[in-house]
């Protein structure tokens, strides 16, 4: 496992650590919140899950960091090892229930995401994006990231520095994948009746006009849970 991963991983959980203590001492309504977001390549979610976080002070689980968890069990293991045995069996019992009745065979791969996001969710106070963890969290605010194809295209040639032909290329091939993985892990069928609790449609809205948005949502979440 390369070394900045294991620091990544462990500032994100020392992030979410910190958080937690602050809304103990406030005492603030939630325990152990968390978000999932949703998206697909240039709607500008990254952007808006980064200053979510910063506002917020909670941790921020990227792609990067859920394929090393996925595809290295220790790195996991890692933060599971911060809780007590009972907590242990917990996310255990839910990493493998997570997944629903739909056989992943040998896709080993989801099975360490879905250990790895039980783990994140035990932790709390942390903002997880994509990967599917909608589908592993079902009861977490779950929001959905997304805009029309020309703001797309537009916002990754503004990014990366592409041209109109290249930020379409890109776009085209990141959709199929993400569809083909998400199929894969999650069947056709669930990720065809996905559900949300928000969806914010990127063209009508800036990326600070966003985060208000999910901060106002995670208070309504919190004073209705109660919890």
């Amino acid at each position: 496992m390369p070394k900045y991963i294991e620091e990544l991983v462990s500032r994100q959980v020392r992030m979410s650590e910190l958080a937690r203590e602050r809304r103990t001492e406030l005492g603030k309504p939630c325990v152990n919140p968390v978000i999932t977001i949703s998206r697909r390549m240039g709607s500008g979610a990254r952007i808006v899950a980064g200053k979510l976080a910063k506002e917020l002070g909670w941790s921020l689980w990227d792609k990067e960091l859920l394929d090393a968890m996925a595809e290295d069990a220790s790195v996991s293991r890692r933060i599971v090892e911060e809780f007590d045995e009972h907590t242990k069996s917990e996310i255990e019992l839910f990493a493998r229930s997570a997944l629903g009745e739909h056989e992943i065979g040998g896709f080993i791969y989801v099975k360490h995401l879905a250990h790895a996001v039980a783990a994140i969710a035990k932790l709390g106070n942390a903002i997880i994006l994509g990967r599917g963890s909608n589908f592993l969290l079902p009861r977490a605010l779950n929001i959905r990231i997304d805009a029309s194809d020309d703001r797309r295209i537009a916002n990754m040639m503004n990014y990366e520095d592409l041209t109109r032909e290249q930020a379409e290329n890109k776009i085209i091939e990141s959709d199929r994948d993400r569809e083909h993985f998400l199929e894969r892990a999650f069947g056709r069928q669930r990720v065809a009746d996905a559900r949300y609790d928000l969806t914010i449609w990127m063209d009508e809205f800036t990326n600070d006009d966003a985060v208000e948005i999910i901060k106002a949502a995670i208070k309504a979440k919190c004073s209705h849970n109660g919890a």
